[in-house]
């Protein structure tokens, strides 16, 4: 595999990774019960649908099908994405946490990228922490007004870790493009010490 090759598998991943969460933001809106819950999740629906086509076009400049770039990352997102909870704690975490990978997995792109594509990560980042923020302000208010709710927190952080595992038991391949492209220790020391650092400042 070249480093091109990675770098467009990279980017088909974090392309549907976007389409997703635009999505779900989607979703939150239709079913927000306020009108400034509802004006949120449509702001953030068009910011992750913005971060979507920005990777798309980042794609087409590289000379990539974006569709065909995608296709090895659709069974296991959609696996992720497609839990369903009616759990409100356990929701919470699995956004709050969420924003996070997706924070530190944006910081650790930027630096194996090409100047430009690293210039549009860098808009997303922008997006991305405000998106962190709102789902941490929203996780500290469930847990300051739920009884044992820290309790609860750790288990669906728990819960959340591993339904990734599962998401991804058969993505091993495509999601090898993200150790070839390179800075390994460097995104593993970002993903798996961001966790641990949100985990612990809920507990």
């Amino acid at each position: 595999m070249t480093e091109n090759t990675a770098l467009i598998q990279v980017l088909g991943a974090v392309a549907y990774g976007e389409l997703k969460a635009y999505d779900g933001a989607k979703d939150e809106a239709e079913a927000a019960e306020t009108d400034e819950a509802r004006r949120w999740h449509r702001q953030v629906a068009a910011e992750e649908l913005r971060h979507h086509k920005g990777f798309v076009k980042r794609l087409e400049a590289l000379g990539a099908d974006p569709d065909r770039a995608m296709r090895p990352y659709r069974l296991p997102l959609d696996r992720y994405h497609g839990r369903q909870s009616t759990d409100a704690i356990e929701g919470a975490v699995f956004d709050y946490l969420g924003e996070g990978i997706a924070d530190d997995l944006l910081q650790w792109l930027r630096t194996v990228v090409d100047p430009e594509t690293a210039a549009f990560v860098d808009t997303v980042i922008e997006d991305e922490v405000e998106h962190e923020a709102a789902a941490t302000r929203q996780l500290r208010d469930l847990l300051d007004r739920t009884p044992n709710g820290r309790l609860r927190a750790a288990r669906a952080a728990s819960t959340m870790h591993l339904h990734m595992l599962w998401s991804g038991r058969a993505g091993a391949t495509p999601l090898s493009a993200f150790i070839r492209l390179g800075r390994t220790r460097g995104l593993l020391a970002a993903i798996i010490g961001g966790q641990a650092r949100r985990v612990r400042a809920i507990l």
